[in-house]
Formats: structure tokens, sequence, C-alpha cells
């Protein structure tokens, strides 16, 4: 057995007991466990326990095992997270969505290229044009998937602020995939551009042809027989959409969309524990590349204005637009709080960046620790407009279950 091979076993052993270990600290300190996991990539890099022994740690030889092994633990997520997009959702607050997700993609999405023209000129890679739209989609994104775990955490998550989150979020992150993608074609066309056109049959053949497919294995097979096509339908569209040119995340994403719903329970239970095993790799593989030790005067003042204005733009506008839409000023102030939350999805987009060489390392540095300060100020935020947590309900109840929301009451947060 070659050295590498024992130290990728090691590393993936080590990644996941700090990974969980600093996950579950932050659930003490009333911070979503991904504070801590993305906390522990952070650790593992050069800023804390030095570049000697992150490299002892985490040898150069064995790091690509543990990027393959990051990118499975990505796109199984990224799967989840398709699945958990549910279109019942957008049942309700029909008026306040609409506004409410505008308001909270493209007001940080304008202020985020107007500063990557401006403050942040000076981290450009590249083409001026790509570079200012990536930064503006980094700003703009909102963690689904973490915003549903801190609802859930907080017991919002059959609140009527929270089904209004949760609908807003995925119109949001859709927005942010699909200005992704096109930022990525237009930043890498070389000579495999002729793909791109293959994506327009590929969409038509997943919802036209593989998803009533997908319905009638639902109805035949067993649960391990799902866990399998699911787990294997999403690393497999992955590696379609990565082969096109854009990133695996796409292809995981929109295969955990197109997934009936029906087995969604079934599937999402196996692929949740292979994330959990692969997933912390990729916040070490992310945190490897964060190096805050060289940061001068000039990249502090960076960051101090990338914060402000990824909070300010996106909580101010989510604020304003909820105000104008008629919602109570406390509900407004909640919904734009958590619609702040970025978490592992503003990693996923910033490791895309990075790997494809619109920023670079030191923005990219600026940019986690970004991602880090605005998903950890959401429970402080709603502490301080009284609606940390939500009502409890008991098991049984009297309101009339909500048909777009699995039969839970949707009730009003205290």
């Amino acid at each position: 057995m070659h050295v590498p091979t024992v130290m990728i076993l090691l590393d993936l052993v080590l990644i996941m007991a700090v990974a969980h270990l600093l996950g579950w600290l932050a659930g003490k300190l009333g911070q979503p466990p991904v504070i801590g996991e993305i906390a522990a990539g952070i650790l593992a890099g050069p800023t804390v326990i030095g570049p000697h022994m992150s490299a002892m740690l985490f040898p150069r030889d064995a790091r690509p095992a543990l990027t393959l092994l990051a990118d499975i633990g990505v796109a199984v997520f990224m799967f989840v997270a398709g699945l958990e997009l549910d279109r019942g959702i957008f049942g309700g607050a029909r008026r306040s969505i609409p506004a409410v997700s505008a308001a909270a993609y493209l007001v940080p999405f304008a202020l985020g290229s107007g500063v990557a023209i401006s403050v942040l000129a000076r981290h450009q890679t590249g083409n001026r044009l790509h570079f200012a739209l990536f930064v503006g989609c980094a700003l703009a994104v909102t963690a689904f998937p973490v915003l549903a775990r801190i609802l859930h955490d907080r017991k919002l998550i059959r609140t009527e602020i929270g089904q209004l989150s949760l609908a807003c979020a995925a119109v949001v992150d859709i927005l942010a995939w699909a200005v992704l993608a096109l930022v990525l074609a237009l930043a890498h066309p070389g000579g495999t551009q002729w793909r791109l056109a293959l994506l327009i049959p590929l969409v038509a053949m997943l919802w036209w042809i593989l998803r009533p497919l997908l319905g009638q294995a639902a109805r035949i097979g067993t649960q391990q027989t799902m866990i399998v096509l699911g787990v294997g339908g999403a690393l497999t569209l992955a590696a379609i959409t990565e082969w096109i040119g854009l990133h695996l995340i796409f292809g995981a994403f929109a295969f955990g969309v197109i997934f009936p719903r029906e087995r969604r329970r079934t599937v999402e239970s196996g692929a949740r524990v292979l994330s959990a095993i692969l997933l912390p790799g990729f916040f070490v593989v992310a945190g490897l590349a964060v190096d805050l030790g060289s940061l001068d005067a000039t990249a502090i003042t960076e960051l101090v204005v990338i914060v402000a204005v990824a909070i300010a733009g996106k909580a101010g506008s989510v604020y304003l637009a909820g105000r104008l839409t008629g919602m109570p000023s406390r509900p407004a102030a909640a919904v734009a709080a958590l619609l702040n939350t970025r978490g592992l999805t503003e990693l996923v987009i910033l490791n895309v960046g990075l790997t494809t060489g619109l920023i670079g390392p030191e923005l990219y540095s600026l940019l986690v620790v970004m991602a880090l300060v605005t998903t950890a100020s959401t429970a402080p935020m709603l502490r301080l407009v009284g609606m940390a947590h939500g009502p409890d309900l008991p098991e049984s109840t009297d309101t009339q279950p909500d048909p777009h929301n699995e039969g839970y009451p949707v009730v009003k947060a205290r």
C-alpha cells in the first residue's frame, strides 16, 4: 500500500472527526453545523496551523484524491439540494415571492458587480466583465439547503415566514446557478463551445423522457434500488454537465429536481449518509486554499467592504421588498435575516471560481470569510427581531394541514 493511499484514508477519518466535532460545537453555540465545518476547513489551511503543518497533514500528492472525493460529496449534496426544492413551497404568499426573490438576488448582484469593478479591481484575473459578474453572483447567492436546516432546527420550517423564505431561496438559487452557468460559458468558450448547444436537448430529455421513467421506477423500485438510482443518476448527470463545459454541480442538482418526490425520503436518507462522509472533505479542500496570514491593511479594508455590502445588499433589499408587498416589520426583518444565509452553497460557487481562474487565491480567501460571517450573523439577527424560534407544535393539531408542506400546518411564528 502506497503512502498516499494511507494518508488519504487517515486524512478522511481526520476530516470527518474534526468537522463533526466543530459542527457539534457550532450547534451548542446556536449556529448551524456548517459554520463549524467551514471553520474546520480554514483550520486545516495555512492560516491557523501554518503551511508546514498543513502540508504534513495533507500532502500534495494526496490532495488530488481528496479533491475527487470532495467533488463526489458536493455532487451528492447538490442532488439532495435538488430533492429539497419542492414546488409546493410556492403555494403561499404569491405576491411576496416574486418581489422578495428579485430583490434578494438582483440588488446584491448589482452591488457585488459594482464593488468588483471599483474596490476589488486589483484582484481581477482576466476579463473585467466576467470577473464582475462572478463576484456579483457570489454576493447574491442564498444557501437553500443550509437555510432549510436552520428553519428546521429553530422550528420555523412550518411557519409562514419559513415557507416564504424557502420559496424565495429556491428562486434565488435557480437564478444563481443560471447566471453562474452563463458566466462560465462566457469565460471559457474554448474549443468545446459547441457542447453548450447540447444543454437544450439535455434539459428536454430530462423533463420529458427521464422524469416519467423515474416516476415508473419509483412505483416498483426497492429502497436500495432507488438510492443507487438516485446517487448513480446524480453522478452520471454531473459527469455530463462537467463534460459539456459547465460544472458538475449543475447536473447533480438538476437530477435532484426531477427525481420523484414520493421517494424523496427514501433516497435522501441514503444520500445524506454518503454526503456526510465525503462532504467534509470539501471544506478541507476549500480551506487549504484560504490563507489570511498575508493580508495587508488594504485587504482588510476590502473584507470589511465585502461583508458590509453582502449583508446590507441582501438583508436591506429583502426587508424593503417585504414591506412594500405588505409584510409586517418583524416578519420582513426575519425573512431578510434568513435569506442572508450563504453557507455551503457559497463555498461551492467560490470553489468553482477559484478552480476556473475567475478569481485568485487572495480574493477567494476574503469571500470565504464573508460566507462565514454572513451565515453566522443569521442567528443573532433573528434574535434581534424576536424570532429566534417558532412555536412548539403538538404531534396532532386541529390546524388544517397545508397541502404544499407535506401535511404540516403552516402557522405564524411568535
